[in-house]
């Protein structure tokens, strides 16, 4: 009996001392990983947030309280033009230029990702070559491929004009036509250019972000069709269905997780662009060396908080403004698709 007390006394030591120390043991490792959190993520916010309540160059001027998100929420969204007409603002413009952009390229990027992974996920002869050469343009530095495709689109010494010069068709001037593709292709003639779709420069800009991140997200495909059993094929071939039905009714509905993934990932970078746009369209602006032209038809949110940040005098407190609110943005949207496409995802 002495024995077994005292081996229940060393037992109730043991615990009472792991109840004491597994709390702090506990935080002593997750330290490393929150003070990094709140240096990188956190305070960047706060400190955006005090920047914004004032009037900032490369230091503060003046305390303006609130002036920086009054300017934004009512001249930034509606303004007068030469004629002292109502006229859309310049936040609300490169919104709008914003959700052109992810329009054009998360869907379009998803549905080519998923068809190619499903081919590149057949027995083909030299599939590891194609799926090197697919996710090539991801690794390849983004600057230099930028200027390469900026090149190939040059409206003087471009390959797409002299090709299209080679097939008797009339060229184009890409990178500077601020006309939206609709209109070039005689719909939408009435509407105002704000509002009848991406300018042609914009539609050159979504064709590279498509090509660019194409990759990336063949080979996330790529991942998740190698989760589904091979014995669902098996039993859906056993019962007759065909290859468009076992995509249909197996394939597509086992990468929902996938897809709703890469679709909220997609979203945000594409709201979050600013490298390919900044490049392609620097020398298209007003002013020489200003991105966002031509006439700000490519004049992204990232963008326009780049050119008050950088690009205009005393400004760095209002583009700490814009930034903020791409922020809530992209936070409304991200909890929406949670709300929205996460009851379609199916896990097994």
């Amino acid at each position: 009996m002495a024995v077994v007390e005292s081996t229940r006394a060393t037992v109730g030591r043991w615990r009472r001392e792991a109840r004491r120390t597994s709390g702090w043991a506990g935080l002593i490792y997750v330290l490393p990983a929150l003070a990094i959190l709140l240096l990188f993520e956190v305070w960047p916010i706060a400190f955006a947030i005090w920047i914004s309540l004032w009037k900032w160059d490369v230091g503060p001027l003046a305390f303006v309280g609130l002036a920086n998100y009054e300017r934004l929420f009512v001249e930034g969204f509606v303004t007068r033009d030469y004629d002292d007409k109502p006229a859309i603002g310049e936040v609300a413009k490169s919104l709008l230029v914003t959700v052109y952009y992810t329009i054009g390229v998360v869907p379009v990027t998803i549905a080519l990702a998923f068809f190619i992974a499903y081919l590149l996920f057949q027995p083909v002869r030299g599939r590891a070559i194609l799926r090197t050469i697919y996710f090539l343009p991801y690794v390849t530095s983004s600057v230099a491929i930028t200027l390469v495709f900026g090149w190939i689109f040059n409206a003087r010494v471009g390959i797409a004009n002299a090709s299209m010069q080679l097939l008797g068709l009339p060229t184009q001037t890409w990178l500077e036509d601020p006309i939206p593709m609709l209109k070039r292709l005689g719909l939408f003639t009435t509407w105002g250019n704000d509002f009848a779709g991406p300018s042609v420069a914009l539609v050159v800009i979504i064709l590279f972000s498509i090509w660019s991140t194409l990759g990336y997200n063949v080979v996330i495909y790529l991942a998740g069709l190698t989760d589904i059993p091979s014995e669902l094929y098996e039993a859906g071939r056993i019962d007759g269905a065909t290859g468009w039905q076992l995509m249909r009714h197996v394939t597509w509905p086992l990468l929902s997780p996938t897809t709703f993934f890469l679709s909220i990932v997609n979203t945000i970078s594409a709201f979050q662009a600013f490298s390919p746009i900044y490049t392609l369209t620097r020398n298209t602006g007003m002013g020489r060396g200003e991105a966002g032209g031509p006439l700000d038809t490519t004049l992204t949110i990232t963008v326009y908080i780049f050119r008050n940040f950088y690009e205009r005098a005393n400004s760095v407190g209002y583009a700490a403004a814009v930034s903020l609110l791409l922020f809530m943005i992209i936070l409304a949207m991200t909890l929406i698709q949670f709300r929205v496409l996460g009851r379609k995802v199916h896990y097994q």
